[in-house]
């Protein structure tokens, strides 16, 4: 399943990536030179790229879906919708995840492979302009959009497998609450994870010029800008990252505690 899940992510990548933008970039040479071989069978239905992709996408959501009932305890119709809502739910982290790095950072940060994680926004700066909302309050707007959309497929998905249950609030309002605690996860898991990353880099002193490099730290300093703020130096001893993580664990674990007091 991690290898599909993987896979997935990769060609969700390839999208936002603009082909002449292969030839200058070797990460974006890797990510298509992988997924070319994944592609080959869509590309001999389907010739055009985009198309290609997507179809893939679905082709690799369905198997995963039909390997869920080899466990025996899935049926088809639910196998594949469970498939389906882990899709949603890492489009969904992903976007909060750019979501986060956008406003933390301002948009100071413009490294290539952020400024191609930040076209998947466009369509909804397309849609934000459509309806006349401000600049200024577009982050406020995209996240609203973003977790409702989610809490909607979501809820659209769990009504299919618990069959009858489509016009339950209750299960709208789980739904939402998911969202949410997808979104608080993301604190302890993801943006953790990188953080000991570039915890990590900054005792061997990596090439700054690199990609990967540039990312990891575009995302992990604005993380702990703020305690750092509060923190005093140490003679030199940066413990702004361990302080950091263990607020993420700690804070966390309390929100998605106060949660499930709240709404059960």
């Amino acid at each position: 399943m991690f290898l599909i899940d993987l896979i997935i992510v990769l060609l969700l990548v390839r999208l936002l990536i603009r082909p002449v933008e292969v030839n200058f970039n070797q990460i974006y040479s890797l990510v298509y030179r992988i997924t070319d071989y994944i592609l080959k069978p869509a590309k001999s239905l389907v010739r055009d790229d985009l198309k290609s992709t997507w179809i893939t996408i679905l082709c690799l959501v369905l198997l995963r879906g039909v390997l869920y009932i080899t466990t025996g305890r899935l049926i088809l119709l639910t196998g594949i919708c469970t498939s389906f809502l882990q899709l949603f739910r890492l489009l969904f982290q992903f976007y909060m995840v750019v979501w986060f790095i956008a406003t933390l950072t301002g948009n100071r940060i413009h490294t290539p492979v952020i400024s191609v994680l930040q076209r998947a926004f466009l369509p909804i700066s397309s849609l934000s302009s459509k309806l006349g909302i401000p600049r200024k309050s577009f982050s406020l707007f995209s996240f609203i959009l973003i977790l409702v959309v989610y809490s909607l497929l979501s809820f659209s998905l769990n009504s299919i497998v618990t069959y009858g249950s489509f016009v339950s609030s209750l299960n709208l309002l789980r739904s939402f609450i998911e969202g949410l605690i997808l979104i608080i996860d993301l604190f302890p898991g993801f943006f953790t994870i990188i953080i000991i990353i570039g915890a990590l880099l900054s005792w061997v002193s990596p090439d700054p010029y690199n990609p990967v490099v540039q990312t990891i730290y575009g995302i992990s300093e604005p993380l702990l800008e703020p305690f750092r703020k509060l923190i005093p130096n140490l003679g030199g001893l940066d413990i702004s990252p361990i302080i950091a993580i263990l607020c993420f664990q700690i804070i966390g674990g309390y929100l998605k505690q106060v949660i499930a007091g709240l709404f059960g």
